[in-house]
């Protein structure tokens, strides 16, 4: 995910617990036993209090994570409800996201959630519905059947990016769409964001830009918003960005490992970091003497992101680029984004007949 950075927004990610009901072979995660509790539940309240109290921030979003976030749903519901009531008494502008993956969603919480503030949802599936219920086995039911059951009703009135994590052996344009199209109304597809991701594990050089190509197309086809990832400034590169995880401990990525964290939250919502804020912790273009510096792709890449400028100081004692052939990379990276403009004005173009 990108963004580009805002001095006048606070980002908070939330992961309230760190187990999932789910063992996808993919994930980052070792899914421990971890569950926040209601003394950092009072903290994170107080960190947001501060926060939306400062005059500089002009607007707050809010984002779940985990694990399963939804396995915590009283929390997020909660929390939720209270950051917006109070960003509408500070006269602050509010969003919230979640990323899910849509199991344990019905109408009745879809609702109680779009009511709370959540309005905007990050759903995976693995492919067509054989291999994605074989990556994401339940017992007597089809997991596809649920999750692409659930977009359904989350597209009837807030937006929802469906992802769709390939590799070589799922990327099956043709069955992917198929079996997609076949469990959305027509009426939830206008806000359906739809988007190829490509596995972390799998190496690129394994993966037809043709069948990409195909997946991109089809997607338009029947009525979905095709995009493709690009590069840039992520998220948590956001001057005022916290993630905080389940017993309390904050970092500035929701990747790195809960072991090695830094930042404590204390009972009045300041953080505290351990030997001072990390030197990854600062954006590549604050950073002098980088290759990023002087390379001209900088503006559409922004550099590695703060693990990789984490591991990069142990490793070298400075930022290097991140990439072994970068003129490909960026080659392909520029492809995506004017296929992405494209689109845009294709959705623009058609809004504006209906």
């Amino acid at each position: 995910m990108t963004i580009w950075s805002r001095e006048d927004q606070y980002y908070l990610m939330i992961l309230p617990t760190y187990q999932c009901n789910l063992r996808c072979w993919y994930c980052v995660q070792d899914h421990e036993n971890l569950w926040m509790s209601d003394e950092v539940f009072k903290r994170i309240k107080k960190r947001i209090v501060s926060k939306l109290n400062d005059p500089s921030i002009k607007s707050f979003h809010l984002s779940w994570f985990g694990g399963e976030p939804l396995l915590s749903f009283d929390k997020v519901v909660m929390m939720t409800s209270f950051a917006k009531d109070l960003a509408c008494k500070l006269d602050k502008s509010f969003s919230c996201a979640i990323t899910t993956n849509g199991i344990l969603l019905d109408p009745h919480k879809i609702e109680i959630l779009r009511q709370c503030g959540v309005d905007s949802y990050q759903i995976t599936i693995d492919g067509k519905q054989s291999y994605h219920d074989a990556v994401r086995n339940l017992p007597n039911a089809s997991s596809f059947d649920i999750i692409l059951k659930n977009v359904d009703e989350i597209a009837k009135h807030t937006h929802c990016t469906l992802r769709f994590n390939y590799t070589h052996e799922n990327l099956h344009p043709d069955a992917v769409i198929r079996d997609i199209d076949d469990r959305l109304s027509q009426g939830s597809r206008k806000n359906i964001t739809f988007m190829p991701y490509k596995v972390w594990q799998e190496a690129s050089q394994s993966i037809s830009q043709e069948d990409i190509d195909r997946l991109y197309y089809k997607a338009q086809l029947i009525g979905l918003t095709p995009k493709l990832p690009r590069s840039g400034t992520c998220y948590a590169d956001q001057k005022h960005f916290d993630c905080i995880f389940p017993d309390g401990r904050v970092e500035k990525c929701d990747n790195n490992p809960i072991a090695t964290t830094k930042g404590t939250l204390t009972d009045n919502g300041d953080i505290i970091w351990e030997g001072g804020i990390p030197a990854s912790h600062i954006p590549v273009h604050k950073v002098e003497d980088t290759e990023c510096s002087n390379c001209g792709y900088f503006p559409i890449c922004g550099g590695p992101c703060e693990p990789k400028r984490n591991e990069m100081f142990k490793n070298y004692g400075k930022l290097i680029c991140q990439y072994d052939d970068t003129d490909k990379y960026m080659r392909d990276i520029i492809r995506n984004i004017v296929k992405n403009s494209k689109q845009i004005k294709n959705v623009i173009s058609q809004r504006e007949e209906m």
